[in-house]
């Protein structure tokens, strides 16, 4: 998956947090992305299973999106901890680093990871 089906199906993830149906509206303002970008991307991630898209009203997560939004989230987790707690970056530092970190861990590096 690419990265930027990955900050996708997070900002869904984060903003469904508050209501189930995610406008492509959100997302565009969220991801800083335009609108058509946002359909399109929408487009792919429903035929991929992520989501479930209706016309005029917005995205809800499947559960498979929501299993793989809840992966990002866990390796974006681990390695904020890491930074701050062995690296001593400020927490802010560690968020931006960890941004770009959680597209390249996979579960062994994440397990080796909380391990240490």
């Amino acid at each position: 998956m690419t990265s930027g089906k990955e900050d996708y199906l997070k900002a869904i993830y984060l903003l469904s947090e508050t209501h189930d149906i995610v406008t492509n509206k959100e997302l565009s303002q969220t991801l800083q992305v335009s609108p058509p970008s946002v359909s399109e991307m929408i487009t792919k991630l429903q035929k991929q299973g992520y989501v479930d898209y209706t016309a005029y009203k917005g995205s809800k997560m499947t559960r498979k999106g929501r299993k793989e939004a809840g992966r990002l989230l866990r390796y974006h987790a681990l390695w904020e901890v890491f930074l701050v707690d062995y690296l001593h970056f400020s927490w802010s530092e560690a968020h931006e680093l960890a941004e770009g970190l959680e597209h390249q861990t996979n579960d062994i590096l994440s397990e080796k990871l909380e391990a240490y």
